[in-house]
């Protein structure tokens, strides 16, 4: 594993090639007295740029920016428009909405998005033409419209949408006003019973029991009609609401992603690929079948001879990496492209003359930019560089959107083979210079199995090598996920340091982006090896830095980081205090989640009707007796991911020992805190606890709202 102990700034390698204003580029390198420590509320006044979009001459790009309001308690969304260079940037959209998905017209004159504007009461379908003039609304549908794309002739979209089957009918105008006024006849009713059978039945923070069906639409904007182009749906694509689909060159073809396992789903869900004719609606060919993993984002070439897609070989979450694939529409073959790879693939581009791949996937705590030929011979990485996304070839150059610790997203530019890399907007470069960012630096340890683990360290502003200092270990979720070199709004990394703490960030055991055989290493034993790369980080820390002091030592996480926190009060006294966010801290009471068909028993090993006694040794609760360290927990109650019982039921073993415990619920918040008064009640919480048990100086005071 590489060694990195060189100092990360937010542009750190802009900031070598001298192609950035050094006070926006370097952050913290050029700290003035005028700088200050980064707050929670500061997280609210940046902008969050996305969405990408290339226009078809390949000269313009539309994206994304959105703003916060504290005092509104939301969002609003405005998509934008500039050069391929990043000159003449211009908002096109004002409306105080959420304007989303902008895609382009194939003449290039008009972009179609989505928004749920003034009196919607879905997000319904809008068209904006480039000459002037206002967005126009074309399509309001009773369960909104999703993931608008044009068809080649620029007179019709394919569009998502979904329905209640008995009522869909051939979605005419009456239609659709029977549907409405079931959906308020559901939404008025006083009985409000939830009724099911099936074992997966609600989804992240919303129930699965209405009996609805997912379809593709086929919209004509002369006619105002619509063409059902998957007429015998009668369930959804798939439990999170999506709509993965690709429109082939020629028009005639899509190729949509869909789960293909039927009710009751008492197995794990199966993402298949299925090709559907325009000129057919209702024929469809599924074209992963041999497969029982998912296969997801399906993207044609060009020329309409391939399409590729992302495949992972298991059925249920265990780390195992999805590959890129290739099928051949002409000899129905699926081929493997990256298969000898071990980079599971994020996101992947074909290049115009179908001749190259770009692809992105995580790498040892970044994230990398890779080139192939287009049967994945000839891979090699052109960039590894922070925390990227959204990929996009615009003729010689790529577009990405680009974020690290120190800086959020903005796009960036770069040519073909990873040179001159470019900032392109400057939404947020002014705010974040008034901060006063910590040093943040990668390091290496020998963790669980004396295996190389990574690591990041994050100092707090004003560091100084001759003071005492507590440390505070963050435990990321997953379990198979990474801490990359990347922006986060809701555990950054920054804020978290602020106060005074050094803080670290494990990539432990379990995560992704250091390899397949790494990912997996955790299953059947979710504790064991994490507990040990997070004490074995603590100890290399103590030695390394010289200024921790190991009385004032405290660990936090979220989701299977929160499973690990709760493992931690049960097998070690090391820690000061714990705090476990949204925390799988019981299994038994885990059987209440939204995904238990989709890996829960098998990377476990156990279950409580068989092999109980193997989930019972994995299960944080089973150590009860171990608990002696005060706990923070914070969950929210419509959390489905992980039942917030998971945190009643911890904080109340944790009262009848007389364990000091603090239990904070949001009642209208799923798995995360997403609101921003929510969000910044939240921060205090943690560093009002932090600071009864390690010390530090908060960066905030109880917020009234």
């Amino acid at each position: 594993m590489e060694m990195k102990q060189s100092r990360v700034f937010a542009h750190q390698s802009l900031c070598k090639a001298g192609l950035l204003i050094l006070m926006m580029s370097c952050g913290s390198a050029f700290a003035d007295t005028s700088q200050r420590a980064i707050t929670p509320q500061d997280l609210w006044a940046i902008k969050r740029i996305d969405n990408p979009t290339v226009a078809p001459d390949q000269k313009r790009i539309a994206f994304t920016v959105q703003s916060w309001s504290i005092e509104k308690n939301r969002p609003q969304t405005n998509i934008w428009l500039m050069d391929v260079q990043g000159g003449n940037q211009r908002r096109l959209t004002t409306a105080d909405a959420n304007d989303s998905a902008p895609v382009w017209s194939p003449d290039g004159t008009r972009i179609a998005f989505t928004s749920k504007r003034a009196d919607d009461e879905a997000a319904a379908l809008y068209i904006l033409r480039l000459d002037g003039g206002e967005a126009e609304k074309v399509l309001e549908l009773p369960y909104g419209v999703a993931n608008p794309q044009w068809l080649p002739n620029g007179n019709s979209l394919i569009i998502g949408s979904n329905a209640i089957p008995a009522l869909k009918a051939n979605w005419r105008a009456d239609d659709l006003a029977n549907m409405k006024k079931e959906i308020k006849r559901r939404r008025d009713s006083k009985m409000t019973a939830k009724v099911t059978e099936d074992r997966t039945y609600r989804f992240f923070d919303h129930w699965l029991t209405d009996g609805l069906s997912s379809h593709l639409l086929q919209f004509d904007l002369d006619s105002r009609s619509l063409k059902d182009l998957t007429p015998t749906s009668q369930e959804l694509f798939n439990v999170a609401g999506a709509f993965d689909f690709h429109i082939s060159p020629d028009g005639r073809t899509i190729a949509l992603s869909k789960n293909s396992i039927p009710a009751p789903h008492h197995d794990a869900d199966n993402a298949d690929i299925v090709l559907i004719s325009l000129s057919e609606s209702g024929v469809a060919k599924n074209i992963t079948i041999d497969n029982r993993g998912p296969d997801t984002s399906p993207s044609f070439s060009s020329d309409g001879k391939s399409l590729y897609y992302t495949r992972t070989a298991t059925p249920i979450y265990d780390g195992s990496s999805s590959k890129l694939w290739r099928y051949d529409l002409a000899t129905g073959k699926n081929i493997p492209v990256t298969e000898t790879r071990d980079y599971a693939i994020a996101e992947f581009v074909v290049s115009k003359d179908n001749n190259k791949l770009w692809s992105v996937a995580e790498d040892q705590g970044e994230t990398s930019i890779f080139t192939s030929k287009s049967d994945g011979t000839q891979f090699e990485r052109v960039l590894r560089d922070a925390g990227l996304s959204k990929l996009k070839q615009v003729g010689n150059q790529l577009i990405f959107l680009r974020s690290s610790f120190d800086r959020p997203n903005e796009l960036f530019s770069m040519d073909l083979n990873g040179k001159n890399l470019r900032q392109l907007t400057h939404f947020n470069d002014e705010l974040m210079t008034k901060f006063k960012l910590g040093q943040v630096e990668a390091y290496t340890f020998k963790g669980a199995n004396d295996e190389q683990v990574q690591g990041w360290l994050i100092l707090p502003p004003d560091y100084d090598k001759t003071k005492s200092y507590p440390l505070l270990q963050l435990m990321h979720g997953g379990p198979h996920t990474m801490v990359g070199n990347a922006f986060n709004y809701r555990w950054n990394a920054h804020v978290m340091a602020a106060p005074g703490y050094i803080v670290s960030w494990v990539n432990r055991h379990g995560s992704t982006g250091f390899g397949e055989k790494f990912a997996r290493s955790i299953n059947y034993q979710w504790g064991e090896m994490p507990t040990q790369d997070v004490l074995r980080s603590t100890d290399y820390l103590i030695q390394k830095l010289g200024t921790i002091d190991s009385k004032r030592i405290a660990a936090a996480g979220a989701s299977y980081g929160g499973y690990l926190a709760a493992w931690l009060a049960g097998h070690t006294d090391r820690f000061a205090t714990i705090i476990d966010h949204a925390g799988v801290n019981d299994l038994v009471a885990q059987y209440g989640s939204d995904a238990t068909n989709y890996s829960f028993e098998i990377t476990l090993g156990g279950n409580p009707w068989s092999n109980a006694e193997i989930m019972q040794k994995n299960n944080p609760m089973s150590y009860a007796k171990n608990f002696k360290t005060p706990m923070l927990l914070i969950h929210g109650e419509m959390d489905y991911r992980v039942p917030y019982v998971n945190s009643t039921a911890l904080y109340g073993v944790l009262q009848g020992m007389k364990i000091p415990s603090r239990l904070v619920i949001f009642p209208n918040e799923n798995h995360w805190i997403l609101s921003p008064q929510n969000s910044i009640h939240w921060n205090w919480e943690v560093q009002n606890w932090l600071q009864r048990y390690i010390g530090g100086t908060p960066t905030l005071t109880q917020p009234k709202f």
